[in-house]
């Protein structure tokens, strides 16, 4: 085979096509920030096994799988604070963790590359914990979760839906494998994220350890308030430049290409579990609605409905219906599509300095600050 794909909204970069090469012909490589497979023709024969595993080359399936849904919060206040939303994550691989097992998820690395990593203790677990909009690299997750389930270890997996569906297909039948997807709105470039960490450590003058994209302590769960940590162990938080990367993800200008065809934006999910932010409680089930935070789940399978019960000692679970969760959820029926500043975006990024880039597309810019401030007077 010359390809996996045929064009860039044909390939979501879950790797599992490099995973099942027999002759290990596949390679992820980066191009315009994405990886994408690349086959050596040299060691290819022809199988076509890659592109017969490709999760995303199948059919969008619409029929809701969903056995159970609910809203949820975590008993524990302090892990409410420290989570994207409700906690349920925590409350999962807390689980896991208690049975001798493993939690995969989305960290930084040392370069603050988003990578997938092994975690089997509660403060390296710690790490996965928070949104992180940008496409993470999944490189060895694979061979990882198979050294991990020929151990016997139980593994939690949590990823976007294209990752999970990558990891259900290649290991169909394991129980003591959990899979958790997430409602994905899209990835944003990884390359826009690097460049965007240079210019923070360029600004500051330090290397920047860990960036929190949804802080609560300032302005609390409903809005994205993004927090900086650097290597001495000093902060910025809820600044223009602190939250100018969440407006370009916000504005749907950097998204893959496959995110604007996903399959996965359906109520059929590829996890045992989906959570995701409860967005519209306030409508549904307003006496729990208190800007702290709280975690939509829909529980997909046997598997997954009896994980639940054994977690709910340690949650406040409200019972509800997937179409409560969808109604502000749009990533449940349909993918995002990019903005119509998206190619012009592109076409800056090549040709501008990156914060010329933000200037132009963030309230970095006084230009934008001055349309903002403008449209808040209005409303008045």
């Amino acid at each position: 085979m010359d390809t996996v794909y045929r064009d860039l909204t044909d390939c979501c970069g879950c790797a599992l096509c490099a995973s099942v090469c027999p002759k290990n012909a596949i390679t992820m490589q980066r191009s315009n920030g994405f990886l994408y497979p690349v086959i050596d023709q040299s060691l290819c024969v022809d199988c076509g096994l890659c592109a017969k595993k490709c999760p995303f080359g199948r059919e969008k399936q619409e029929d809701s799988n969903c056995l159970d849904a609910y809203a949820v919060k975590h008993t524990d206040e302090q892990v409410v604070q420290n989570s994207s939303s409700g906690g349920i994550f925590t409350a999962v691989s807390d689980y896991v963790l208690s049975q001798g097992g493993a939690v995969i998820g989305a960290d930084f690395d040392e370069d603050m590359n988003v990578v997938h990593v092994v975690a089997n203790t509660p403060e390296k677990r710690d790490r996965l914990r928070g949104s992180k909009y940008i496409q993470s690299d999944t490189t060895g997750v694979y061979d990882a979760i198979r050294h991990l389930l020929n151990d016997g270890v139980p593994v939690l997996f949590t990823g976007v839906p294209c990752q999970a569906a990558g990891v259900r297909e290649a290991f169909p039948n394991e129980e003591k494998l959990y899979i958790m997807d997430i409602i994905c709105h899209g990835v944003p470039n990884p390359l826009v994220w690097k460049q965007y960490v240079a210019f923070i450590e360029k600004k500051y003058g330090k290397k920047l350890t860990y960036y929190s994209f949804r802080d609560k302590a300032i302005s609390g769960w409903r809005k994205y308030s993004a927090k900086l940590t650097f290597e001495d162990g000093s902060q910025v938080a809820h600044n223009d430049v602190t939250g100018s990367f969440i407006e370009l993800f916000r504005y749907d200008v950097c998204l893959r290409p496959s995110c604007t065809r996903c399959r996965f934006t359906s109520k059929q999910r590829v996890g045992d579990m989906t959570i995701g932010d409860f967005w519209g409680i306030e409508n549904v089930m307003p006496e729990i609605s208190d800007n702290k935070g709280i975690s939509a789940v829909m529980v997909n399978t046997e598997k997954g409905r009896a994980l639940f019960e054994a977690i709910k000692p340690h949650l406040t679970a409200y019972p509800c219906s997937q179409d409560d969760i969808a109604a502000r959820q749009p990533n449940l029926s349909r993918p995002s599509q990019y903005s119509n500043k998206a190619a012009a975006f592109q076409a800056d990024l090549a040709a501008l300095p990156f914060e010329a880039v933000l200037k132009k597309y963030t309230r970095v810019g006084l230009k934008r600050r001055l349309i903002d401030l403008v449209k808040s007077v209005l409303k008045r």
